[in-house]
């Protein structure tokens, strides 16, 4: 569209004579304020508002052009960029000139156009709508272009705030609101709005990440070849995604650094340049239509339609507002301090960062695909949603059934609709191994999650500052329950979800045994509207604390009990997802597997959704041999009396020894051999996961040959690219296997537990020996309080492993079987 078009519409009430006849009103009466960037995004806002209103004299400091007028009962500014300006110090220049002049504004709105970032986990397609919202521990808006380059990499810097919480309210009841898309066409389809502003731009094209423009310069994409476009189910309708927007300086036109950068930042949905001026400074939710995939094949045809898709969702938020809240409620200079205050007491109290779903370490953990666990998640779904469902869902299961990828997919489709808080256990994981953060990470995320509950979460922490040392029950008590309970249990009270999975994986029985008594005086101690849904294997422990709870309380559903012809469906879908994204990648796409090779493999899999993915990342890691891979897992059939884990063990056992060459002759083998088996025991038995370069400081070995050892096993580890990040099992039975002489024996892999903890036991004190010393962080101040240290010097002379040894060396020594002594090695300088 042409310029001269474009001012043309901009200008159709801009005439002295038409403006002298609207109405008038004070500069105290103005109480929303709504941002653009660009003029299609101005022209975009106008088209919302119900009514325009005279313009009001400025103070000469005050540069910026407004337009004002009514949206539903509210008052508001809409202010543009001078022409040619852009960036989040633009953004933050005109925020403040706004709230200058225009002293009763609450908060406000950016409004406008995005670079989506589309992924497994989030189909985003042109036209949809990302709205800003907390999570994976940030505030909605990340500045992913602000911090410090270290020599591990770039390490992002500062905290952005969180959308104000009445704007969140707002958003909250549009989730959960099933006929947004004809609410928002109600805005788009008057018969006044110029025809352009509801027409979407043609086909909506996004091609592969690794495919560059073909003509750099040109605003089309005719010559680009159709064979690198991305293959996707057409979707006729738009969607509104929540959850991380990626703010720089700097266009972001680049496929290869979008995906890397949001992977970095644990999955964010779009990218633009104006957010986080705004955010520390004035309190905002951030709208965004999709026009493009922040690629080299940018062009303009969808920012029109985009512009209108954003302004429209913005006007239905503030319809949602009661005017009267509003303009009774503190100004935007007031929300932001309050704001400031809220994070630093949430910032106070300690959490555990892997513990939600959507975590950055959780990236790449898998959810269901669509059709598959149809009838199971139908009914976890009616659970979740029924007004008079029990309080609690156990989902039972033994290993590599698929529990946790339930939980996953359930808090994944939950959090679209207002969930309130997850904590997924995991043995050997840290903070996420034990309960010492469970009820503290969950009122974290009940705070950020679920706006109205920010202000009582902080008043307890700050009402209790030794809060976090206190019993669990004490912290669930006050963190939880009586902050929850003020919102009472009739029909139109919330219902809050909690997914809580792996429980098994808790190391202390006795926490696990409090956490399901909590669970079980839901309903009686405390009128609340909480719903847990809670995964784990069929331990007696848990057993014992579920059958204490009445009956009318719980629900269970034993995964193993589920039909074998449904399981070896949902695992051949699965298989034939996996198997043909390796076609594509080693064979050019061709017809492999066969139909009947899926259904061999599905069938050996013996209903172990584990055994699936074992043997699809075996498969993977053959590269040219993924033939003969795939072969070698078809001739080992089940026979009859093999249970389920017979079969995992077999595969299991094939991974270790294809991880020793045959052409190595056999001094070479048992030299392999001989490293990987402490390096195996090493990982299985650690307490929280390393990197492979602080394991390998752990363990007094080169970092090159841990690499090279674990080369030809990423079907059973997580083996990241990125120095700084920690290895991890893709499973525990790993470790059940591995820790279990009759199971793993015949592998010639098998792992002395006690003697793997003495080893790192015997490891962490010679690290301490040599790495500890007076003033270690060099500050002057040998007794300063740890709250005074800062981050980056706290990891410059404390190492990842250095700090392992010093947290955990008490804890090998116990499981290690020693016993401390006068004289000792760990009393010795």
């Amino acid at each position: 569209m042409e310029r001269q078009q474009l001012d043309k519409k901009l200008s159709h009430a801009d005439t002295a004579a038409v403006r002298s006849l609207l109405r008038k009103l004070k500069h105290s009466e103005y109480t929303i304020g709504w941002i653009c960037a660009l003029p299609i995004e101005l022209a975009a806002a106008r088209e919302m508002l119900d009514e325009e209103h005279q313009d009001l004299p400025q103070s000469p400091p005050d540069d910026n052009i407004y337009r004002l007028g009514r949206i539903g009962e509210h008052n508001t500014v809409i202010v543009g960029f001078p022409a040619g300006f852009t960036g989040s110090s633009q953004a933050a220049r005109v925020a403040s000139q706004m709230q200058t002049t225009f002293k009763s504004i609450r908060f406000g709105l950016m409004v406008g156009i995005g670079g989506g970032v589309p992924s497994r986990r989030h189909d985003i397609r042109l036209g949809d709508v990302v709205v800003s919202q907390p999570s994976n521990g940030h505030g909605g808006i990340i500045q992913y272009d602000f911090g410090k380059t270290r020599p591990d990499g770039f390490e992002r810097t500062g905290f952005l705030n969180s959308p104000p919480t009445a704007l969140l309210s707002a958003v909250a009841s549009l989730k959960a609101n099933r006929d947004l898309e004809k609410k928002f066409l109600r805005h788009l389809l008057k018969p006044t709005r110029p025809p352009w502003f509801a027409q979407n731009a043609g086909p909506d094209v996004l091609y592969c990440a690794n495919y560059n423009h073909d003509r750099p310069g040109t605003d089309d994409c005719r010559e680009c070849k159709t064979e690198h476009v991305e293959q996707r189910q057409p979707r006729e309708h738009f969607i509104v995604h929540y959850g991380t927007i990626a703010s720089g300086n700097q266009v972001m036109r680049d496929a290869t650094t979008r995906d890397n950068v949001s992977k970095d930042l644990g999955g964010v949905l779009c990218f633009e340049m104006e957010a986080a001026g705004l955010m520390n400074h004035f309190p905002c939710l951030v709208v965004r239509g999709i026009c493009d995939y922040a690629d080299s094949h940018k062009n303009k045809n969808w920012q029109l339609f985009a512009a209108g898709l954003a302004a429209a969702y913005a006007k239905e938020v503030l319809l949602l507002m009661p005017a009267a809240e509003v303009e009774t409620g503190s100004s935007a200079v007031e929300l932001m301090n309050q704001n400031l205050k809220f994070n630093k007491v949430l910032g106070n109290i300690p959490t555990a960062v892997e513990a939600p779903f959507n975590a950055r370490k959780r990236e790449h953990d898998t959810a269901c695909l669509p059709d598959t666990r149809v009838a199971l998640l139908k009914q976890i779904y009616e659970w979740a949603d029924g007004m008079d469902s029990p309080n609690i869902f156990w989902l039972s299961g033994l290993a590599g059934y698929g529990k946790s990828t339930v939980a996953r997919t359930v808090a994944a489709r939950c959090f679209k609709k207002g969930l309130s808080a997850s904590f997924f256990f995991t043995k050997g994981g840290g903070d996420v191994g034990h309960a010492g953060m469970f009820v503290t990470s969950i009122a974290v995320q009940l705070a950020n999650n679920v706006p109205d509950l920010k202000p009582v979460i902080c008043d307890a922490i700050a009402n209790n500052r030794n809060i976090a040392s206190l019993s669990l029950r004490e912290q669930w008590d006050r963190l939880v329950l009586a902050p929850i309970s003020l919102f009472g249990t009739d029909q139109s009270s919330p219902t809050f979800l909690l997914v809580v999975d792996a429980l098994d994986e808790c190391t202390d029985e006795s926490d696990v045994r409090i956490i399901l008594q909590l669970f079980a005086e839901l309903r009686g101690s405390h009128q609340t509207r909480l719903r847990v849904f809670l995964t784990s294997r069929p331990e007696a422990h848990i057993r014992d604390g579920i059958q204490h709870i009445p009956e009318v309380e719980h629900y269970d559903f034993e995964l193993h009990g589920i039909q074998q012809s449904v399981v070896e469906h949902d695992i051949r879908v699965f298989l034939g997802h996996e198997l043909r994204r390796i076609s594509c990648e080693y064979f050019d796409g061709t017809d492999w597997p066969s139909a009947q090779d899926i259904i061999g493999l599905a069938r050996n899999a013996s209903g172990l959704f584990i055994w699936a993915a074992t043997a699809c990342r075996f498969v993977r890691t053959g590269r040219q041999f993924a033939t003969d891979r795939l072969a070698s897992l078809l001739n080992q059939s089940p026979t009859e009396g093999n249970t389920p884990e017979k079969q995992l063990d077999y595969i299991y056992s094939t991974v270790l020894k294809q991880s020793v060459p045959e052409d190595f002759s056999e001094k070479e083998k048992e030299k392999l051999r001989s490293m990987l088996k402490p390096l195996l025991g090493s990982i299985v038995t650690l307490f929280s996961p390393l990197s492979i370069q602080s394991l390998s400081n752990l363990m007094e070995t080169c970092g090159n040959e841990v690499s090279q050892t674990l080369r030809d096993l990423h079907a059973i580890f997580d083996i990241p690219k990125e120095p700084n990040r920690a290895l991890r099992l893709h499973h525990p039975s790993f470790r059940d296997f591995l820790l279990d002489k009759k199971r793993s024996g015949s592998a010639k892999f098998c792992v002395d537990e006690k003697q793997a903890h003495q080893s790192l036991s015997a490891h962490c004190m010679r690290l301490m020996s040599k790495s500890l010393k007076q003033d270690l962080l060099e500050i002057g101040r040998p007794g300063a309080p740890a709250t005074e240290i800062a981050n980056d010097r706290l990891e410059r002379c404390l190492p990842a492993e250095v700090q392992y040894a010093c947290l955990y060396w008490i804890q090998h020594t116990q499981k290690g079987g020693s016993q401390l002594r006068d004289d000792d090695q760990v009393h010795r300088p």
